[in-house]
């Protein structure tokens, strides 16, 4: 049970924390850049690690995402009101 309640905290709390810090102290088009860069992290700590393999489809949509986000990441920041 100990080793249970320790992977939920590494898995999703430490996780949670470790991002709300980032966005305290980096601007927020910058923090989703960096959150749109998880999922290549992820798949590529799959490949190396699990072994697991993502099919062509799989990488296309990673890539589009992160495209998407360097695109809007490129554009100057919008006027707050």
């Amino acid at each position: 049970m100990g080793f249970a309640l320790v992977a939920g905290l590494l898995s999703s709390a430490l996780p949670f924390l470790v991002d709300l810090l980032a966005l305290r102290r980096v601007p927020a088009h910058s923090f989703g850049m960096f959150m749109s860069i998880n999922p290549v992290f992820a798949a590529l700590i799959g490949l190396v690690v699990l072994g697991q393999h993502l099919d062509p489809l799989a990488w296309l949509a990673i890539i589009v995402i992160v495209g998407a986000n360097v695109v809007v990441a490129a554009l100057p920041p919008r006027p707050t009101s």
